[in-house]
């Protein structure tokens, strides 16, 4: 999912696509042990989206960037799938097991083929209450680290984001487990983390650097080669990090896990072996599942990348989701460059709106604000501080916001929102 804190003076790590249309700021993510690598780009037009809704000041740092696929380069890999839409199927997900857990071993554990996804479309309140939040409002998270300096803000959010998921080929997130302890910093609240486990894994193993880097080994034009071929490698790494995560967090008590940010570069034409659409929700659905298995208290995001086919976004995802199965996802998110909080669109170059990427999966959205051109920080987002524009896009979907840089004093703004704000559409 912005350069947050730029005194930490910490190395950067740079994700991107390759500079095709509506470009998108480029970000810099301040986290624990993020990896060294690469440099932000330099000119805003070929910058792009780090898949982090969680941009972490910690001690490590990454720049995570890329463009959106929306030329024909993207376009050329993106039909095959199919188009059928996804198909709403409330009901899929259990109830929550223990005191604010939430069990989603009701979920299906197979392959998302074409025209087969389905979600929990159409769920209002009454119908999915506390399965993953324990009160029925809108949802604020933010910066595990901006947060943690502030006691006042902590007391207002509901999730928090640390560091991103899959630095590592072993478990390294025990301080997300100790922030969330009973007495840790932030007890009670729930971790939303970014699993970007497998582009972590090709770049290591690969030695990649980001798309805008290098012209040839890139994630770009590798990563997918990469991927497929050490699948079981990487399902071994994920499931190694449900193992740790289940022995210090526990497996009662709900976390939310945002998957692999910008996973439709990995159909684009420029790959050296692009997959499918179909191939991609089939992988997905084993990443997942390899979670799953040692975590039945995961929940499951499912990244919006607002530029897919066809013409860049105007079917709102709906051909790009109906080759997943959306039956293993609560949520889809938001990543990486400013979101609109005040506009129908979720970005003004891409044509996805918020309501239609919604209704295409039935699902509620997790929306973050972003960040400035080249990963620069621009504070706290005004927009989304608007009584009026939250409310909006409560109406399209939209169940929750990070604010990726809030100002001191963000606590009693979300104070003042709440008693304005309309129940969500969705109360997971």
């Amino acid at each position: 999912m912005a350069c947050l804190i730029a005194a930490l003076a910490l190395a950067a790590c740079d994700k991107a696509a390759p500079a095709m249309t509506a470009a998108e700021p480029a970000m810099t993510v301040p986290q624990t042990q993020q990896p060294t690598g690469g440099t932000a780009p330099s000119s805003s037009a070929t910058a792009g989206r780090a898949g982090a809704v969680a941009m972490m000041a910690m001690t490590a740092t990454s720049t995570s960037t890329s463009t959106n696929p929306s030329a024909s380069a993207a376009g050329s890999s993106a039909g095959a799938g199919g188009a059928a839409p996804v198909t709403p199927a409330a009901g899929t997900r259990a109830a929550a097991a223990g005191a604010g857990g939430a069990s989603m071993g009701a979920t299906s554990g197979g392959a998302g083929a074409a025209g087969t996804a389905s979600g929990a479309a159409g769920m209002d309140a009454s119908q999915a209450t506390g399965k993953v939040f324990a009160e029925c409002r809108f949802h604020f998270g933010a910066i595990a680290d901006v947060a943690r300096k502030d006691p006042a803000l902590i007391r207002e959010l509901d999730f928090f984001t640390p560091g991103w998921m899959g630095l590592k080929d072993t478990f390294d997130m025990q301080h997300v487990c100790d922030d969330a302890a009973q007495g840790g910093a932030f007890s009670g609240k729930i971790p939303a983390i970014v699993s970007y486990l497998a582009a972590f894994y090709a770049k290591r193993v690969g030695n990649l650097e980001d798309c805008n880097v290098d012209p040839q080994r890139n994630l770009c034009v590798m990563g997918a080669e990469i991927i497929k071929r050490d699948l079981a490698k990487i399902l071994s790494i994920y499931e190694n990090y449900a193992q740790g995560f289940a022995g210090c967090y526990g497996t009662t008590r709900p976390i939310i896990f945002m998957m692999e940010p910008d996973f439709f570069q990995y159909t684009i034409s420029n790959q050296s072996q692009p997959w499918t659409p179909k191939q991609a929700g089939e992988i997905m659905s084993q990443f997942v599942n390899a979670l799953k298995k040692h975590l039945p208290n995961a929940i499951f995001s499912m990244d919006i990348s607002p530029w897919v086919p066809p013409d860049n976004g105007s079917d709102s995802g709906r051909q790009w989701f109906s080759n997943f199965d959306m039956s293993l996802f609560t949520f889809v998110h938001t990543s990486g460059g400013h979101t609109d909080g005040g506009s129908a669109q979720i970005r003004a170059d891409n044509k996805m709106t918020w309501r239609g990427v919604s209704e295409a999966t039935g699902k509620p959205v997790l929306a973050d604000t972003g960040y400035g051109v080249n990963g620069r920080s621009e504070g706290e987002d005004p927009v989304w501080n608007d009584v009026k524009n939250i409310n909006a896009r409560i109406a399209d979907g939209v169940t929750s916001l990070s604010q990726y840089n809030p100002e001191p004093g963000w606590a009693s703004k979300i104070t003042a929102l709440r008693s304005q704000l309309e129940k969500p559409r969705f109360c997971p």
